[in-house]
Parts: C-alpha cells; sequence; structure tokens
C-alpha cells in the first residue's frame, strides 16, 4: 500500500512510498507491487524509478469509465497513457 487512510486516487503520491518500497524488498524476495492511490502515469514514472516491481490501479480505472460506465474510450486511453509509463 503506498498510503493509510483512505483509498481512491490520487493528485499525488506520499513521498515515503520510496522508503516503503525499499523497506519491502529488503523483507521479502517476491516482487513488490505498489497500490492505493494510484492513478496517474506520473505515479507509475515514480513508483518504477523507486524500485516497484509493478502497481495496482483501480478507483482510476472505474472513474474513467465515466458516470454511467460505459465510456470506453477513456478506459482505454487511461490503460495505455498508465502502461506507457511503465517505459516498457
Amino acid at each position: 500500500m503506498s498510503l493509510v487512510g483512505v483509498t481512491g486516487a490520487r493528485a499525488s503520491l506520499p513521498p515515503s512510498v520510496g522508503r516503503l518500497i525499499r523497506d519491502v524488498r529488503a523483507a521479502s524476495p517476491i516482487p513488490v507491487a505498489v497500490g492505493f492511490g494510484v492513478s496517474r502515469p506520473t505515479h507509475v514514472r515514480a513508483l518504477a524509478r523507486a524500485g516497484a516491481d509493478g502497481v495496482i490501479v483501480a478507483s482510476a480505472l472505474v472513474d474513467a469509465l465515466g458516470s454511467e460506465g460505459r465510456n470506453l474510450t477513456a478506459l482505454r486511453r487511461l490503460v495505455a497513457d498508465l502502461r506507457a509509463a511503465t517505459g516498457r
């Protein structure tokens, strides 16, 4: 988890997330994926630079669908932007 508190899309990630990734990586050999608050390509880039192996996005994807839950164009665009931010 990248934050403590209410979950959902955020404008920014907490500054402590890099330390959290390093602490988890030091304690466990399994890949580190970060979620809770991840919603923007800038978040994905920052988490990749901090050493995360993956990201978990939920609320931002639901939000992208819009109030009717059918805006697939916006959903596809967000997924493409998030994927591009991984550098892969």
